[in-house]
């Protein structure tokens, strides 16, 4: 038990290193960003789906290619798989996106996937199994399943982490945190040891929890806007993903 716990403080002490000398810097400035960008009552959820989004292991069953109604992609995502398939933007835009659903400011220049209500995505391939695009694919489909939009607002309706039973990856990662949940409950010292490391009055864990919300942030709306954020808090970049790993197992045991 005392390993699991022992790699998450590893792990912190390698994210300290990523904070200049001084501190992080405009902080009230970032958070209230953030807040504008995810309103506060949803932070419990939002933080805690990034958790389980860091820890997800994709098994490419193809559920989502085939289910999903509508996927929408940034004018970014065009140039990012445009560029995967090596075809002009141009071509891409013509021959595998529609106009957006939505109408208004507010979409701007997003368009959605050119796919037919009950046909799967057209970059899914039975014969893989899954997503022909996986490495290039959209932000919609990186934050699903946990930081989709329509999760987040389950959460916070049902004011309960969501689980998703059609998915046997998330049953898999749900068995694993349950079964380190229980070992912790199960070790005092271990306890702890977990609860000063979350504690919220320490400079460290306000740290992490600041990490993971931007880490959050960058699933949902992009590298480019989580990067900005980073820069106005003197971070030099987002951590990556398997930085935040094993500190996003000890956070969602502590929670589920």
């Amino acid at each position: 038990m005392s390993e699991e716990i022992d790699q998450g403080i590893r792990a912190m002490q390698a994210l300290k290193n990523l904070v200049p000398d001084g501190g992080l810097k405009n902080l009230e400035r970032v958070r209230a960003e953030m807040d504008e960008m995810i309103s506060p009552e949803f932070e419990p959820y939002f933080l805690a789906n990034t958790a389980l989004h860091l820890l997800f292991v994709c098994e490419r069953c193809g559920r989502c290619c085939q289910e999903e109604k509508g996927i929408a992609v940034s004018i970014e995502d065009c140039r990012k798989i445009a560029r995967h398939l090596n075809i002009t933007l141009k071509r891409f835009m013509k021959d595998y996106t529609r106009p957006h659903d939505l109408k208004g400011e507010i979409v701007g220049p997003a368009r959605m996937l050119g796919k037919k209500e009950g046909d799967p995505c057209p970059f899914y391939d039975c014969s893989l199994p899954g997503c022909r695009i996986h490495s290039a694919k959209p932000q919609v489909c990186k934050a699903a399943l946990y930081l989709s939009k329509m999760n987040l607002l389950i959460c916070e309706e049902q004011k309960k982490i969501n689980s998703f039973p059609i998915c046997s990856a998330d049953g898999k990662l749900r068995s694993r945190i349950a079964q380190l949940a229980s070992s912790i409950k199960d070790d005092l010292k271990a306890k702890k040891q977990l609860d000063r490391l979350f504690d919220g009055a320490m400079e460290e864990a306000q740290l992490l929890l600041f990490l993971l919300r931007l880490k959050g942030m960058e699933i949902y709306f992009g590298e480019e806007k989580a990067a900005q954020l980073a820069r106005r808090s003197g971070l030099g970049r987002v951590p990556e993903d398997y930085a935040m790993r094993e500190i996003g197992l000890l956070y969602a045991a502590r929670l589920l």
